[in-house]
């Protein structure tokens, strides 16, 4: 529990400063007091009304003697504490509201962020299933859990001064009414386990829904033509009943508790009474105003236990987020909203002695010796697997070599340098990426201040210019879901397109034609080779020769680069 509410505070963002937590704590203590100070006022009202005076000690007494004797005045300053209350509780109400919606606000644009920033070499290890259900499930039971967290307290103010009013009417009384309560509530502390045990469950459970829908709508497709259908609702059902059967099961021991709790504070108070009037002999006034107050003190009791064991519940997210957010930070590529600066290349990219593994599995490259001329086109091809992408990733400065160094003309490329960097390299995956918008926003994602002119500029050196006329919409045509409006080498292209427009010093292309038909290819091929001399351009196919005139020819075997067969067809081939 300690550690849960430590990872709360942790969360809080800079909008939950100590000012407006004091805010919301003094609300609270004037919601209870003034709560009590109109419970106090029935006891004078009662006396003019002709029942009994209690008797009455300590501050009690001494506010009594305060009151005004009238009815008519009494009555005044009854309504007073009422319109006070009454004004107190919304005060209240608004602050706590405002306190949660802001806690959830920072608390998301937070995790994002956190996200946003993490290494590549971390994000590639971690499911991106599991941060959707950050956001999907572990982010809302936070949000409640500092609504129970904001009210838990406030129920508390109000229960105690309902108990300090007990005490000054019949002390002993009240005393053991305590014991009795800390017992009831020792003997159900079993329940506050298993509600942390199930809320543990929903937490699983809602990363296992969160797995089975991404994965689900990222083989539509394939699910479709393997008629897996079945399958796949089949595996989201048994995620759905565990996370919905862990709610239900915590709502029944919910359910348990208040039953348990009703028919035990139930004979205590009748037990209490019994004891009151015939072992204490207390008198009736204070007999009267005793059942009044325990008769709203024990559903307060009630509904701070289930409050707590609501609170125990979720509590189990906010360690998962900070976890979340500190495994992110602590694998930051760097700290600061300000973008780095762009990096500049201008003669050569060289890769010394460079080698990389993945954790335990072992080396992917080794020992690679690279030098890249400004402005140079190379080729490189490999079997699948042979660690052709991770050369890229290295080169992009996505991740950083095992061992070895990458120097951008003469500088060494290091993990500080590396967001600077990648600001000047545009990459081309095998499978473009595009949003469901326009034509003309797909490209101002790579540089949001592009003018029409330069976006038309990039779309016909990627070979578009011809497909753009005849769009009626033009650059306001929506491309689809994933620009399923366009076919697979138009997708390409205005990939190809965006990362032009970027205008970046060094171009990693991952196989950018493997996924199209050998016409689409070669059209492909043919514009990437009409780029050379442009900026520095790094390819990887399976099909060098289908590109004439680059630089260099080479080939991944083994984790080492040799030479490519494909050299002799190269106008100039160099060795490094």
């Amino acid at each position: 529990m300690l550690a849960d509410l430590k990872a709360a505070w942790q969360l809080r963002g800079p909008s939950i400063g100590p000012r407006r937590l004091v805010h919301v704590a003094v609300l609270i203590l004037l919601a209870g007091v003034s709560d009590g100070a109109g419970l106090v006022l029935l006891v004078p009202l009662l006396n003019s009304l002709g029942a009994p005076m209690p008797v009455m000690t300590g501050t009690a007494s001494w506010f009594l003697a305060l009151l005004p004797a009238t009815l008519a005045g009494l009555l005044l300053l009854f309504l007073a504490v009422a319109v006070v209350r009454a004004v107190v509780a919304r005060l209240q109400e608004n602050a706590v509201a405002s306190l949660r919606f802001d806690y959830a606000v920072d608390l998301k644009i937070r995790t994002y962020a956190a996200i946003a920033n993490a290494s590549w070499s971390y994000l590639r290890r971690r499911r991106t299933a599991d941060f959707h259900a950050i956001f999907a499930t572990e982010v809302d039971r936070i949000e409640h859990g500092v609504q129970l967290l904001l009210e838990i307290p406030a129920r508390l103010v109000i229960f105690l001064a309902h108990i300090a009013i007990a005490f000054a009417i019949a002390p002993a009384f009240s005393a053991l009414a305590i014991a009795l309560g800390l017992c009831l509530a020792w003997g159900l502390r079993r329940r506050l386990v298993e509600s942390r045990r199930l809320g543990d469950v929903v937490s699983e459970a809602g990363t296992r829904v969160s797995r089975e829908i991404t994965e689900f709508l990222q083989a539509l497709k394939l699910t479709k033509a393997y008629g897996a259908e079945a399958q796949h609702v089949g595996a989201f059902a048994d995620a759905v009943q565990q996370a919905e059967g862990a709610g239900l099961a915590n709502r029944r021991l919910l359910a348990n508790t208040e039953l348990i709790l009703e028919i035990a504070t139930a004979v205590v108070l009748a037990a209490l009474l019994w004891l009151a009037v015939d072992w204490l002999g207390l008198p009736l006034a204070n007999l009267l105003v005793l059942i009044f107050v325990f008769q709203r003190l024990m559903p307060m009791f009630q509904d701070i236990q289930n409050l707590a064991q609501e609170f125990v519940h979720c509590s189990s997210a906010f360690q998962i987020v900070a976890a979340t957010i500190a495994d992110c930070d602590a694998a930051a590529d760097r700290i600061g909203q300000t973008p780095p600066e762009r990096v500049s290349f201008d003669r050569e990219l060289r890769l010394e002695g460079v080698g990389f593994g993945y954790d335990a599995a072992g080396d992917v490259l080794r020992d690679i010796d690279l030098a890249l001329p400004a402005g140079s086109l190379t080729v490189l091809s490999g079997v699948s697997g042979a660690g052709k992408s991770t050369l890229l990733d290295l080169m992009g400065g996505l991740v950083v070599p095992t061992v070895g160094r990458i120097l951008i003309d003469g500088i060494e490329l290091t993990a500080a340098l590396a967001p600077g960097w990648r600001r000047s390299v545009g990459y081309m995956a095998q499978e473009a990426f595009l949003f469901h918008d326009s034509i003309r926003a797909n490209l101002a994602w790579a540089d949001p201040a592009a003018s029409d002119e330069r976006m038309l500029d990039v779309l016909g050196l990627a070979g578009l210019a011809e497909l753009l006329r005849a769009l009626p919409d033009g650059l306001d045509t929506v491309v689809g879901d994933r620009g399923t409006n366009l076919s697979g080498g138009e997708r390409q292209r205005l990939a190809l397109a965006r990362t032009l427009l970027r205008e970046p010093r060094l171009i990693l292309l991952d196989e950018p034609a493997s996924a199209l038909d050998s016409q689409n290819e070669d059209r492909i091929l043919e514009t990437i080779a009409g780029l050379h001399g442009r900026t520095t351009i790094v390819v990887v196919t399976h099909r060098p020769a289908a590109i004439m005139g680059a630089d260099r020819y080479l080939a991944l075997v083994d984790g080492k680069l040799i030479a490519s067969p494909s050299a002799s067809e190269s106008k100039s081939p160099l060795a490094s």
